[in-house]
Parts: structure tokens; C-alpha cells; sequence
């Protein structure tokens, strides 16, 4: 029987060792990952160009306070097809001399619509600890830019924006959403006044009838009304900017150079290319 158990044993050997060793492959490859769940899969986005679907967008406004420890989330124009939304909102805070991600979600539960078209939401850059009714507040400090995911339940698309918030000193080089592609300047803006740009996804009023859209919208909460440059960044050889002063669009006489699509804009917030 022993020597039975001797001939069996450099079989078994055999055997476990090259199965120990792919079982430890794998699971270093399981730690190695942030998570023990399958990695994520990438973030739909909208599927339809803009200019099909700009007048079927919700009308996204990021309004930040003046202090800057709250941003105002409206959302507007919500296709009654729609009857929950979720949303993922990611900000940039310092903290110790760097930069640190914060988030505020719904963390997957969609929120009750009850039928409405709009949303509101007054978000807090930081953290509240509350009791008995009162509560005390920390707030992340220098809050310059973030991202907005919103998926609206029951609509074929994920939307996603991003945004940057500067000071009116900062206007003489450019208000930017951070993403490249606009660009608002002006001397005319309060020094130490904030000023949130972003894409808006959609608009709060239909363009004019002759009008296709060529770019995102892009909107400077709070609304401003002082004059200033837009520019556009563009492929296009033939483009005209559009602006909403709150009221009606307006055609800005607009000039196009090495790649660049500029106007002349006043008493405006809201600001789109188009041909």
C-alpha cells in the first residue's frame, strides 16, 4: 500500500502545482483590480447628433452661490416621457496644497418625477452633520471644476456635461468649460465674483426655424448681461453664433479665422454655433 501511495504522489504533485499556480494568477489579477466586481463598462452617451435631438434635451443650469459652497442644480425641460432621473455630480476641492474628487449622487435610487418636467437640487461642496434641526456645515474649499452624469429614466440616453467655476478677474483670459471648445472674454465682470461655465445640454427655448445647431450650448451661471467675445473652436467654413439674453435668440455677426469662430456678444448667457 505505501508503495502504491509513493508512485501516486509524484502524479498529484504534478497535477496541483501548475493548478495552484494559475489559480494564484488569477487572483492576483482579481487584487490588482479596484474592485472584486467585473470593471465597469464605459458611460453611454447620447447616440442621436445634436441636431436631431437639441429640442428633446433637458436644459441643465449649474448655479453656483456666491460664496461658493453651494451650486443651484435646475433642470428644465424634461420630455414627459421621462419618469425618474439619477445624477452623479463629481467636483475638484483643495485640500493640504492638492486637489481631492468629491461626489454627490442620487448613489443609484432614481428619484420620483410625480410627472413634473423640472428638477431642483441645492448642492452642498462638502459635508453637514445634523442634529435636532440644526446643522453645522464643512465646507471643501477653492472648488474650480467638475462633471455632471444625469440619466433620465425612461429616455433612450445618458447625458453627461462638464463645467468650470472662475472668478470674474479670471474673464480677461476666458471663461472656459474646461473642455477646449469655448471660450467667453470680458474685462466687464466683477473682479472676485464667481462664475460657473458649462454645457447645457439643451436649451430653454427653440432655436429659430432656419437654424441647425453645430456645437453644444454653453451657458455662464450666474446669468451675466455684460458685453464680451465668444469664441467658438470649429471645423466648419461657414457657422453663425447664436445668443439667449433670457428673453429671445439673437444671430451675432460672426467672423471665422484659422479655425476659430468669433463674435461680438452683450447681454447674453447662453451661446451656441450653428450654420
Amino acid at each position: 500500500m505505501k508503495k502504491k501511495l509513493w508512485l501516486i504522489l509524484p502524479v498529484l504533485v504534478i497535477l496541483v502545482i501548475p493548478l495552484a499556480f494559475l489559480l494564484n494568477k488569477n487572483l492576483r489579477k482579481t487584487e490588482g483590480s479596484e474592485s472584486f466586481f467585473p470593471a465597469a463598462q464605459p458611460t453611454p452617451f447620447p447616440t442621436k447628433p445634436i441636431e436631431q435631438t437639441i429640442d428633446q434635451r433637458p436644459f441643465v443650469s449649474l448655479i453656483p452661490t456666491a460664496d461658493g459652497h453651494w451650486l443651484n442644480l435646475e433642470i428644465k425641460n424634461i420630455v414627459k416621457q421621462v419618469t425618474a432621473l439619477e445624477y452623479d455630480l463629481i467636483y475638484l476641492a483643495e485640500a493640504e496644497e492638492s486637489k481631492i474628487e468629491r461626489g454627490v449622487s442620487t448613489g443609484g435610487i432614481p428619484i420620483d418625477l410625480k410627472g413634473a418636467s423640472e428638477y431642483a437640487k441645492k448642492i452642498l461642496f462638502g459635508s453637514a452633520s445634523c442634529t435636532t434641526g440644526v446643522c453645522k456645515y464643512k465646507y471643501d474649499e477653492n472648488v474650480t471644476e467638475g462633471s455632471l452624469n444625469l440619466k433620465l429614466i425612461g429616455w433612450s440616453e445618458t447625458y453627461e456635461t462638464v463645467y468650470r467655476i472662475q472668478k470674474g478677474i479670471e474673464a480677461k483670459e476666458g471663461l472656459t468649460a474646461g473642455d477646449g471648445r469655448f471660450t467667453f472674454v470680458s474685462s466687464k465682470l466683477p473682479a472676485k465674483s464667481l462664475y460657473l461655465t458649462t454645457l447645457t445640454l439643451g436649451v430653454p427655448k427653440p432655436l429659430p426655424a432656419e437654424v441647425t445647431p453645430k456645437s453644444e450650448p454653453y451657458g455662464i451661471f450666474p446669468t451675466i448681461s455684460v458685453a464680451g467675445q465668444v469664441s467658438f473652436s470649429t471645423t466648419l467654413n461657414q457657422a453663425t453664433i447664436y445668443a439667449f439674453n433670457g428673453r429671445t435668440w439673437q444671430k451675432l455677426p460672426t467672423t471665422l479665422t484659422d479655425g476659430q469662430a468669433t463674435a461680438q456678444a452683450s447681454g447674453a448667457y447662453l451661446f451656441i454655433l450653428t450654420q
